[in-house]
């Protein structure tokens, strides 16, 4: 049956049930003025794109509106969530000049509007023309895209909405635009610049926030990081080895910043405007007694009183208690409460922020004119319904957003939030006793925070000024931390500032060089290791060994060493053996507490203790030579029969003269003169030659 309907639809030209209606996407770029008296005229520009997949003919924009006031701000909250086709509303067709229509293709439908194409529309209509007519009031204002699709009866095909006020005489409304100073972290754990996006941003962006802010009457919050950040900037410093864009830039940003730092209206936001309410709500104080450690002396916004933001709505009492009693803000702003007069709590003034002021135009649209729309319409009815209109201002857009009106209709005012914050009374706490709304932290944040304190920590080590580390690792963490970043942009954001740790500590920068083997001629030797440090900054490290066979040759690890930028030194390390023996040994670079850097360097020793073994065979030698000769000794006395051997007469047995001498050149008579037992037999040769004198 689908299958037969679907050829029958293709035959009558008619698209089947189930497929999708052809659409154009519609975004409004501009709607001036921004807010009109009664006789006024609105005009919205914007531009259309066909984002179906058919042709389109006869392709017209018109303009839209409901003539009903939107009349509080639930009312208006509820339009904004709502579906494009609600209200229902009408098209205004009737403008002189046909100014409220504007044709896409020809009316003659001789063209047609291909998918993919795009073109402009401009649109007008006159409020007491288009029946806005009561005054005073917010109202719902828009533009409608009418075409004839092919295969298709002739549809709304686009439409796009935005708030704008209908004034009258008495229409008044206040809002306390907050401006903040901050930006996405770039100073690396080294102090170098990871980028340089600064440098555009000190003479755009942040110079137009910083410029607004000194002339606005506004509260102005200012991230202690991003000072520091522009104060080395100022300072010269380079990006990837590179002069850095930005140093006259940030010269002139300071000297805006100083006075204001003075105008009793700023305030600083935790270093690195961390997320301290998402670290409070995990659990995680270390991550708020970080953003306060990181705050040098000698950061100018250091005596400013601290301000906590929560745009995200996720601070709750327990949390509140945890930051307060850690660093003791004296303003905190959070879109937790609903919006009403400000209280004391924790010994800090808490505000309602209300960011649904700058959300933009209904569906999520964002342009200049629908965030202008949104604020004017809700500034107007936050007003008359006596309830406090503030918001956080980040970027040009919002700035513009929240600009004062000009002319006979600026009925829009602004204030900072004194008045608001000398008001505030000690009551009971609209706080919820447990937050249920998501925080701007989520994942493995933590993990990745513990991680990289780890390796700052071996870093410090390293370059052997741990105060200096134990900042610098601070600073890099809290500002890993910035509201401004994403869960993933977060992520590689702490990669990149910590490179210069984890290059450090994977050995990259010193290098460890070794002979192949070496030869131990005793039982202990000081042998030569060399260690070369390219980086730019001094090391201290010591080498640490494995060995194959630890029982036979161990090496202790050597003594640390300090090595300048750029300079070889020789370590040397003393093996122990207690055996000839061949061990193969690793050697490894680490810091002083033992953390291993870099690859390993393998190497042979082998031990012959040729020395000890020479003295051993001496002494052994002469022990047997001595006892040798000893027992010959023994063995001769025993066979004279304890008489001395022939020609060991002693001389003092023996008188003196020439009777004495001749008797100690005779030989004795008889067997034992001769040595002979009794089978021996007389040598005749012998016996021949003796004489009765001799």
């Amino acid at each position: 049956m689908t299958v037969l309907l679907g050829v029958v639809g293709a035959f009558c030209g008619v698209a089947p049930a189930h497929a999708a209606e052809p659409a154009v996407g519609v975004d409004i770029t501009d709607i001036s003025p921004a807010t009109v008296d009664a006789k006024g005229s609105i005009t919205i520009r914007g531009t259309v794109r066909n984002t179906s997949s058919v042709a389109m003919s006869w392709v017209q924009a018109s303009f839209w509106r409901s003539r009903d006031p939107i009349a509080d701000t639930d009312s208006l909250d509820s339009l904004a969530a709502s579906s494009p086709t609600v209200p229902v509303g009408e098209r205004w067709f009737h403008e002189p000049g046909d100014k409220s229509l504007a044709n896409i293709t020809d009316p003659d439908g001789t063209k047609v509007f291909k998918p993919g194409e795009s073109a402009s529309f401009t649109v007008t209509g006159t409020a007491s023309s288009m029946g806005l007519t009561t005054t005073d009031a917010a109202y719902l204002i828009g533009v409608h895209i009418q075409a004839t699709p092919a295969g298709h009866e002739r549809m709304t095909v686009g439409r796009a909405r935005a708030f704008t006020v209908v004034s009258g005489p008495s229409t008044q409304a206040r809002v306390a635009p907050v401006i903040t100073l901050s930006s996405d972290p770039s100073v690396r754990i080294d102090g170098s610049f990871s980028d340089d996006h600064l440098a555009p941003e000190l003479t755009g962006r942040l110079d137009r926030l910083i410029t607004e802010a000194a002339t606005r009457s506004s509260t102005v919050l200012v991230d202690p990081g991003l000072v520091d950040e522009v104060t080395a900037m100022a300072a010269g410093y380079t990006v990837n080895g590179a002069k850095g864009a930005g140093t006259q830039a940030a010269k002139d940003w300071l000297a805006k910043l100083t006075p204001l730092l003075k105008s009793g209206r700023a305030y600083r936001l935790p270093y690195g405007n961390a997320d301290v309410v998402g670290a409070a709500r995990a659990g995680h104080s270390t991550v708020i007694t970080r953003s306060a450690k990181a705050l040098d002396v000698m950061n100018p916004a250091r005596t400013l009183p601290l301000a906590v933001t929560d745009e995200a709505g996720a601070l709750d009492r327990p949390s509140l208690a945890r930051i307060a009693s850690m660093l003791k803000p004296s303003l905190v702003l959070t879109a937790a409460i609903p919006a009403g007069p400000a209280h004391v709590q924790n010994g800090a003034a808490i505000l309602p922020l209300s960011p649904s002021l700058l959300a933009g135009g209904p569906d999520g649209k964002v342009s200049a004119g629908q965030l202008r729309g949104r604020l004017l319409a809700q500034s107007l009815l936050m007003t008359r319904q006596k309830l406090p209109a503030a918001t956080l201002v980040e970027d040009v857009a919002e700035l513009d957003a929240t600009a004062p009106l000009s002319g006979s209709t600026s009925w829009l005012s602004l204030t900072d939030l004194s008045e608001s914050i000398n008001s505030a009374e000690n009551t009971a706490s609209p706080l919820p006793a447990r937050s249920k709304a998501a925080t701007a932290l989520a994942g493995d944040w933590w993990a990745d925070q513990v991680s990289a304190a780890a390796d700052a920590v071996d870093w410090g080590n390293v370059l052997g000024d741990s105060p200096t580390a134990d900042l610098q690792t601070a600073r890099v963490l809290s500002r890993s931390l910035s509201l401004s970043l994403s869960s993933d942009r977060r992520r590689a954001w702490l990669r990149a500032a910590m490179e210069p740790a984890t290059d450090l500590l994977s050995g990259s920068g010193v290098q460890l060089h070794s002979a192949g083997s070496f030869v131990m001629s005793s039982a202990s030797n000081d042998f030569p290791l060399t260690v070369t440090n390219n980086l730019t900054e001094t090391v201290k490290v010591k080498v640490t060994f494995t060995s194959s066979s630890p029982q036979r040759i161990g090496i202790p690890d050597t003594q640390v060493v300090e090595i300048n930028p750029q300079e070889s030194r020789t370590v040397k390390f003393s093996p122990r053996a207690s055996s000839n023996s061949v061990v193969e040994m690793t050697a490894r670079l680490a810091s002083p507490s033992g953390r291993e850097l870099g690859p390993e360097a393998t190497f042979v020793i082998r031990a012959t203790r040729m020395d000890d073994i020479g003295w051993i065979l001496i002494v052994v030698s002469g022990a047997v030579v001595l006892g040798a000769t000893l027992l010959r000794v023994r063995q001769v006395r025993r066979r004279n029969g304890g008489r001395a051997p022939y020609g060991t007469v002693d001389a003092s047995e023996i008188g003196s003269g020439p009777a004495g001498r001749d008797a100690v050149r005779a030989e004795p008579e008889g067997p034992a003169a001769d040595d002979e037992g009794p089978g021996d037999e007389e040598r005749p040769e012998e016996a021949g030659t003796r004489s009765p004198g001799d």
